[in-house]
């Protein structure tokens, strides 16, 4: 009785193997238009043309908020050499966790330097936007703040180095001093950030 149910116990126990599985989740590649749209919320009209992606960047949900990290000129000529920059843009998602930090090339217009020989990155950027990204953080990357973990039963106050930039209300990475521990937490303020445990 034993050996006729062997196959059918076989064949029913390979196939609950597949149940419980979670399915891969849904990944969405982020498009020259969303940057260009965003770049153009920031104040920077951006067309989709100006906008080249270095790689393929995917994100846990279709449209996701997007932040500007930093801008950076790529070419080593002076502003007067050139009619248009080649500029070296880092973006992230709004939301940490819906992408990874990417880089995208945009070319742009690059503003005359003026009369007095004015040729810093900041003179350069369209829209002034070194200016905005310098504003737009409450903490910056490197900067020592502390860490408040809350529950019920405990407060713990934990001495951390920022790992990246954020805003007021955005999760970020920090570091124990000695970069042993890694925490999520939110942004507070510019030397105060918070977590639960």
């Amino acid at each position: 009785m034993t050996v006729r149910w062997m196959p059918v116990l076989f064949i029913v126990a390979t196939s609950l193997c597949g149940w419980g599985q979670s399915q891969p989740k849904q990944r969405f590649a982020l498009t020259v238009q969303q940057i260009a749209q965003t770049l153009s919320e920031k104040g920077i009209q951006t067309s989709d043309q100006q906008v080249t992606m270095l790689a393929k960047v995917v994100a846990t949900e279709r449209n996701p908020a997007l932040d500007v990290l930093s801008v950076e000129l790529l070419d080593d000529r002076s502003a007067g050499q050139v009619a248009e920059g080649r500029f070296r843009v880092k973006m992230a998602c709004h939301l940490s966790g819906r992408c990874l930090p990417f880089y995208a090339v945009v070319k742009w217009p690059v503003a005359e330097a003026g009369h007095e020989g004015n040729s810093s990155t900041a003179a350069r950027l369209p829209g002034n936007l070194a200016l905005k990204q310098n504003d737009a953080f409450t903490i910056r990357s490197g900067a020592r703040a502390t860490l408040v973990m809350d529950d019920e039963r405990a407060h713990i106050k934990v001495a951390v180095v920022s790992l990246e930039n954020g805003m007021a209300g955005q999760k970020i990475r920090v570091a124990s001093p000695n970069h042993k521990q890694v925490y999520v937490a939110e942004v507070v303020s510019a030397n105060l950030l918070r977590r639960s445990f």
